[in-house]
This record gives structure tokens, sequence and C-alpha cells, in this order.
């Protein structure tokens, strides 16, 4: 009876140990300080997002750090994204937001975007929403008929942005004339360049431009648009592969401006992160906020992320090749 009980004892109080290692461990988790990386540069849509997150996210996050947000714009976030994955600390210290491309990127371009999606720590992403080909008035483009018939310029960041990406799926999957500029730091300079006439309008950008300017054609949308008014530019594709590449494509729609931390960031580190995000957007203070910056907010999970991720690289090689070729 006695070596019984003292074995319960024992068994007792090695969970009990256990119980206190473990909290212990979750405990020590706790950020200092953290710097969001915006891949685009100040005024444009991921920038406003960015500094909206940055405001509230420390009060969920263990030890409340300061946050400071610092643009890198370069090559449509992909700078930034290849900095995330060489040289970032992998400590809590440094998350980035990066362009929902960057999990299509290495398909469309890897000799450029030479990376694994896979080793992107997601964290989530703070929008579902459809992407939009608009023009300005001025331009005189204003149905997709003159959209697809007519030569005019689009205004893109770099290649492997979202801004590009859907431009030149646009142009190629309906055959369009137009042309794509690329180069700029991000939306605020595209529709800057839209009002002094430099170009006539802009692919893949989310629904807060319409209502940020009464000067604005929607031509044409990829997913859906919210009151479906806009025609799908994807189901004008008619080749079966090329359309399942613009799905592929497409699917990035769920996770607009996501968050992501450096590949090597631990996992209780991540967990923490995921939790803090979500739990801020659901904060009735952070969603009035939103509100006031007509910001959408339609969040997904970064384990969501990474199943979408997973499932979207498992099509065929026929589709990653129509998917390149559509992208030219």
């Amino acid at each position: 009876m006695g070596l019984e009980i003292t074995a319960r004892l024992r068994a007792f109080l090695f969970a009990v140990s256990l119980a206190v290692a473990v909290g212990q461990q979750a405990q020590a988790v706790e950020f200092k300080a953290l710097t969001i990386k915006v891949g685009y540069g100040a005024g444009g849509g991921y920038d406003q997002s960015s500094r909206l997150i940055a405001r509230p996210l420390g009060r969920f996050l263990p030890g409340n750090p300061g946050i400071v947000v610092q643009n890198v714009p370069g090559g449509g976030s992909l700078k930034l994204t290849k900095m995330l994955l060489s040289s970032e600390p992998a400590d809590g210290s440094v998350v980035a937001a990066i362009s929902e491309a960057m999990f299509y990127a290495p398909i469309l371009d890897p000799k450029n975007a030479n990376f694994d999606p896979h080793a992107l720590r997601w964290i989530g992403s703070l929008v579902d929403d459809a992407a939009y080909c608009l023009t300005s008035k001025s331009s005189g483009i204003d149905t997709m008929d003159k959209f697809v018939h007519s030569d005019f310029l689009i205004g893109s960041s770099g290649k492997s942005s979202s801004t590009y990406v859907f431009a030149a799926l646009a142009r190629n999957g309906v055959k369009a004339k137009f042309n794509i500029v690329t180069g700029f730091d991000g939306t605020a300079d595209i529709e800057l360049a839209m009002q002094r006439g430099e170009i006539a309008g802009v692919c893949g950008v989310q629904n807060y431009v319409l209502r940020a300017s009464p000067d604005i054609n929607t031509i044409g949308v990829f997913g859906r648009s919210a009151d479906g008014s806009a025609p799908s530019i994807a189901d004008s594709i008619v080749d079966p592969t090329e359309r399942q590449a613009a799905d592929l494509i497409q699917s990035s729609l769920h996770i607009h401006h996501p968050l992501v931390a450096p590949p090597g960031t631990p996992k209780e580190t991540l967990d923490a992160l995921r939790k803090a995000y979500s739990e801020m957007t659901k904060d009735p203070a952070f969603l009035a906020d939103a509100q006031k910056l007509e910001q959408i907010v339609a969040p997904t999970s970064g384990e969501a992320i990474d199943r979408l991720v997973t499932e979207q690289l498992k099509a065929a090689p026929e589709v990653f090749e129509a998917a390149r070729n559509l992208v030219k």
C-alpha cells in the first residue's frame, strides 16, 4: 500500500511540475518591441492597413510592445519578402506586410522569386475581397469593349505585385491591347499618375479605391464584387487550362494584406502573434477605426492561409505553365 501511494504521489508531482514547466514556457513569450515592415511606399493601401494594425496590435501581445511601421518598397513587396527570408531576425521583433501575390510568385517568376512560399510564417490576413480593374474618367476608357480594344497605359508596382499580375492576367486573358508600366511604389503613386493623366488605369486593387475617388470607372473584377455589378474578367477567359490558372491566381484574393513572420520563428512566438492578430480583428475599437478609414475587415487566419497555399500549389504543371504565360 505504501509503495502504491508513493508511486501515485510521484506521478502527481511529475504532472504538476510538467504543467508548471509548460506554463512557464508559454509565459516566456514576451514582446519588447515590434516593427511592421511594409513592402510598399507610404500612403497606399498596404501602408494604410499596416498602420491601422500597428495601433492596437500591441495590446493583444504578451508584454504589450510598442509597434513602429517601416516602409521597404520594391518589386511589389518582393524586395521585403527576400529580406524576410534571408536576413530578418526570427525572434518576434519583425513582421512584414507583403503582397498576397508572394504565395504564387515563385510559380510565375521562379528566376526572381526563388523561394518556397511554405517557408513564410503566415500570421493572418486582413481582407477577403475582389480585385478591380479601374480607369480614370478622363481617360475615356469606360467600357469593357474599350478596355480590350484601345491602346492605353496601366500602372503597376513590380512584376511580382498584384497590380502587375492582375493587369497582365486581364491583358493576356482577354487579349487586350493596353501596355503595363511598372516601377510605382504603391497604389498611392499609381492613383496620382492617373490623376495627372500619365496612365489611364490600374488593376488588382480593392474597392476602397472606388470609394475614395468619384473620378473612377469600374471596368471589371477578379473574384466577385460585393454587389455583383462589376463583370468578371476571368469569366471571359475561354481556354479551360488558362481559366484554371486564373482561378489559382484569384485564390490569393482570400488573403489580401497578409502579415508574415520570418522562417524559423519559434512556434510559441508564431502562436502568440496569430492569437493576438485574431483577437485584434474582433476588437470593437479596432473595427470602429477600420470603418472610419472605409477599410474592409474580413480576416483569414494564419492556419487557413497555410492550408490555402498548400492546396493551390498542388495544381498540375500545365496549370503553372499557363499561369506563367498569362502574366508575362
